[in-house]
C-alpha cells in the first residue's frame, strides 16, 4: 500500500469517525443553536434602542469659489513659484473633519443643559450633581482589563474629551464621491435629542470654520497692508491690490450670517423607530455562533466510557 492510499485511507476513517460522533451527539447541535438565539434574545432584551437622525449637508455657495487652501494668495504663490497643495481644504472639507473633532465637542459640552441629556444616566437632578453609572458591559470590561494587568480608567464627570468619545462612536458620515451632498448621522436613545445633538454640532462646525476664516483672513488683510507701501515693481503691486480685494470680499462673506461651509440640504429626518440594534443580525449571529460552538464540542469532547 503506497503513502498516499494510506493518507486516503485515514482520512476516510477520520470522516466516518466524525459522522458516527455527529449522528450520537445530534441533540447537541440542536441545544446550541436554540442556546445561542435565546442569548442573542436576552441581549436584544436588555441593550438600548438607538434612534438614527440624519442632516444631509452641501457645501455653502459662497465657497464654491474657493479653489485652494490659500484662497485668493494662490496668485502671489504662483508668482513665488511655491507649489500649492494638490488636494484643496476648502471650508467644506475642513467642517466634515471637525464633525468628530475635540474643538466641537468642547463648544458642545459648553452647554450643560445638553450635556444633561447626552449623559442623562449620570446626572442626578434632584442633587444637581454627577455620580457614576457603570453598565454590564463596562463593569465587564473592567473586569478583565484587571485581570490581564491593563489600566482601568477611573470615573470622570462627562467633559469636552467625554463627548468626543460619543460622538466619535454614534456619528456616521457618508460621503459619495459623485455627489457634493454628504449625509451626517447621529444615534441617540432619544428620537428628540438625536435631532438637537445634529442639529447643535452643524451650527457649531460651520461657526467654527467661519471663526477660522474670519481671523485668518483678518491676518492676511493686515499682513498685505503693511507690505503693499514697500513693494515698487508694477506688477507685485497689482497682485498685492488683487489680493487685498479678494481678502476684503471673503472677509464680507464670512461675516455673512447665512451658512459659512456647509448649509442643511432638506430638514432632519429622524427614524421613528429603533435602527439600532438590529434584530436579524444579531439573531442569527447568535444562532450561527451557538451551531459553531455545539459543533467544537461535541467534536472535541471526548466520548463517555461505559
Amino acid at each position: 500500500m503506497t503513502a498516499e492510499s494510506e493518507a486516503a485511507d485515514s482520512e476516510a476513517q477520520w470522516l466516518t469517525g466524525l459522522g458516527i460522533t455527529l449522528r450520537r451527539r445530534w441533540w447537541w447541535l440542536l441545544l446550541g443553536p436554540l442556546l445561542g438565539l435565546l442569548a442573542a434574545a436576552a441581549w436584544l432584551r436588555q441593550a438600548e434602542p438607538l434612534y438614527t437622525a440624519q442632516l444631509r449637508v452641501a457645501p455653502a455657495p459662497g465657497q464654491a469659489r474657493d479653489t485652494g487652501p490659500l484662497g485668493g494668495l494662490g496668485s502671489l504663490a504662483s508668482l513665488a513659484g511655491v507649489a500649492v497643495d494638490a488636494v484643496p481644504a476648502t471650508p467644506f472639507r475642513l467642517y466634515v473633519e471637525g464633525l468628530g473633532s475635540r474643538e466641537a465637542a468642547r463648544r458642545l459640552a459648553a452647554d450643560p443643559a445638553l450635556m444633561h441629556r447626552v449623559f442623562a444616566r449620570e446626572w442626578d437632578a434632584g442633587a444637581q450633581r454627577w455620580h457614576p453609572d457603570f453598565d454590564a458591559a463596562t463593569a465587564l470590561g473592567n473586569a478583565i482589563n484587571t485581570l490581564a494587568g491593563a489600566p482601568v480608567a477611573p470615573w470622570t464627570p462627562p467633559d469636552a474629551a467625554r463627548l468626543q468619545r460619543y460622538l466619535c462612536s454614534h456619528l456616521g458620515v457618508d460621503q459619495n464621491p459623485r455627489t457634493p451632498v454628504v449625509a451626517v448621522t447621529i444615534d441617540a436613545a432619544d428620537p428628540g435629542l438625536a435631532r438637537d445633538l445634529i442639529a447643535r454640532l452643524h451650527r457649531a462646525v460651520d461657526d467654527w470654520q467661519r471663526e477660522r476664516a474670519i481671523r485668518r483672513t483678518r491676518q492676511n488683510i493686515a499682513y498685505l497692508t503693511a507690505k503693499l507701501p514697500g513693494v515698487a515693481a508694477v506688477d507685485h503691486r497689482q497682485a498685492l491690490f488683487t489680493t487685498l480685494a479678494d481678502q476684503q470680499q471673503r472677509l464680507v462673506l464670512a461675516r455673512n450670517p447665512a451658512a459659512f461651509a456647509a448649509e442643511p440640504f432638506g430638514q432632519i429626518a429622524v427614524s421613528t423607530v429603533p435602527t439600532r440594534p438590529r434584530q436579524l443580525p444579531v439573531l442569527a449571529a447568535g444562532l450561527g455562533l451557538g451551531l459553531l460552538l455545539a459543533l467544537a464540542l461535541a467534536v472535541l469532547m471526548p466520548a463517555r466510557r461505559r
